[in-house]
């Protein structure tokens, strides 16, 4: 566990291709527990105009977790590696929890 207190750390994401064909097509997704409460605040309209211009910038241009995929190469061939760098922004207050799993049983 470790507080980014609004910082940015990279997170390293090594995927293998185990089988014996071509992967072409990545897609990355991350769920931020932070989205709900933040769309239910602005529509309970209770917030000020600008904690409500605040938490619409952030949900739109701030995500927690951003894969930058155009300048990604996508394509991993039969028994190789890629490695993905995915940019995680910190809140206040948050912490990120990082774990490691194996699709292949490995």
């Amino acid at each position: 566990m470790r507080p980014l207190s609004c910082g940015r750390s990279t997170l390293r994401l090594t995927l293998e291709n185990v089988s014996n064909l071509p992967i072409d097509f990545l897609r990355l997704s991350f769920d931020d527990s932070t989205i709900a409460p933040a769309q239910a605040a602005l529509a309970e309209g209770d917030l000020s105009i600008y904690d409500a211009y605040e938490t619409e910038y952030q949900l739109i241009n701030r995500p927690v977790f951003l894969w930058d995929r155009e300048r990604e190469d996508t394509e991993i061939p039969p028994g190789r590696k890629l490695t993905v760098p995915v940019t995680c922004t910190g809140k206040v207050g948050w912490y990120v929890f990082v774990w490691w799993f194996s699709l292949s049983g490995r």
